[in-house]
């Protein structure tokens, strides 16, 4: 959804660049670009060095016409009034700059992972977060037969097989997860491992369907919240909105998709190994745990991938910060201007606080489970 470009004040000298925005150099090519990095939303943006510059120069005392002359003078860029206005009006809407102290809206968030409560800024270990856009590329440039259609046909096809085989087989699967599980502490040797590893394919599977509809990724993560893993990957903010839904979809959908195929190469292993070998027991494990990680991002009740699926329907972009933005003011006695939509924020922030009661419980549980 495109939302509304903020209207330009008359009092131009109260627009000025955001100083708490992180700003670092990306390795692009032949053209300079920078990633700006907004630390209160968690979402990164990409400006060229031309167009860094020049938002700088709204340091919140030059007039719009102020800017345009300085922009002549300290970086020999002459910009029309119309084409600055335009410009400033873009920052505005993006909350790169900020006018009498209010920042402008964002249009989507599209970070996947999951959301505990508001904790998980006290409680998140990242174990990896790095811009992995040259990585994308050169894996990209050796496999780009990864994103083909026709591949993911053929390996949809070959995990269905998989999956069918095990369910054939699910008694025989049933045994042998009660045993890794209960019989044994050997299982946890291969948990964490087989955990991170599954997320960070879930995680390529989205950040790969994003370098093949050319939009930068700027980040890319897996952490553990306590005891519970994550990942994330953040594409660049304009170029992700830019594309159309069902670029977004596809987008989506192969997180959940690279996860199935996860599974399956884990089934392969189960079924392929003998019983007294270690590998059979990692191959139960793949299966589980890789199964299980799936849960929390299909649950509309955390912010992984079917919530973000559901903010592209709704075309409600941020739409659980909206939702509990809407009833902390209406718990506080005040009015909020955006009643049209108050059943779903009132049923969003009522899912949401119930998807961190479980993700608690669940918690408790795993530690109530290593307690002797």
């Amino acid at each position: 959804m495109s939302e509304s470009v903020l209207p330009i004040a008359a009092d131009t000298s109260l627009v000025r660049y955001r100083s708490e925005l992180v700003c670092e150099p990306v390795d692009s090519g032949a053209k300079p670009k920078f990633r700006i990095y907004d630390p209160g939303t968690d979402i990164a943006y990409e400006l060229g060095q031309a167009e860094l510059a020049l938002a700088r120069l709204f340091d919140g005392k030059r007039s719009l016409e102020q800017v345009q002359l300085s922009a002549k003078t300290e970086l020999r860029a002459i910009v029309s009034l119309p084409k600055l206005a335009a410009f400033q009006a873009r920052l505005l809407q993006l909350g790169l700059l900020t006018q009498h102290g209010l920042e402008g809206g964002l249009k989507r968030d599209p970070a996947t992972g999951i959301t505990y409560g508001p904790l998980k800024r006290f409680l998140l270990i990242n174990l990896v977060k790095m811009n992995p856009q040259s990585g994308l590329d050169r894996l990209y440039q050796l496999a780009p037969w990864l994103c083909a259609p026709l591949i993911n046909g053929v390996l949809l096809l070959a995990a269905g097989v998989a999956f069918s085989y095990l369910f054939l087989h699910w008694q025989a699967f049933s045994h042998d997860v009660a045993a890794t599980y209960t019989q044994s502490w050997a299982w946890l040797g291969w948990h964490y491992p087989v955990i991170l590893s599954s997320i960070a394919i879930h995680e390529l599977g989205h950040a790969l369907s994003c370098r093949h509809y050319r939009v930068r990724v700027t980040d890319f993560g897996i952490g553990v919240y306590t005891l519970l893993a994550t990942g994330w990957v953040r594409p660049e903010q304009r170029a992700w909105s830019s594309l159309s839904a069902g670029k977004r979809a596809i987008t989506i959908l192969m997180g959940p998709t690279a996860s199935l195929y996860y599974a399956a190469v884990g089934i392969a292993v189960w079924a392929s190994m003998p019983v007294s070998s270690g590998f059979h027991d990692l191959g139960v494990v793949m299966v589980v745990a890789s199964c299980l990680s799936l849960i929390p991002t299909l649950l509309p009740v955390f912010n992984g991938d079917t919530y973000l699926a559901l903010t592209e329907f709704f075309n409600q972009p941020r739409l659980r910060q909206r939702a509990l933005r809407y009833c902390r003011l209406r718990l506080t006695g005040k009015h909020p201007e955006e009643e049209q939509n108050h059943r779903l924020y009132w049923l969003v922030s009522l899912l949401t606080v119930s998807g961190w009661a479980l993700a608690w419980c669940g918690i408790a549980m795993m530690i109530a489970r290593l307690l002797p």
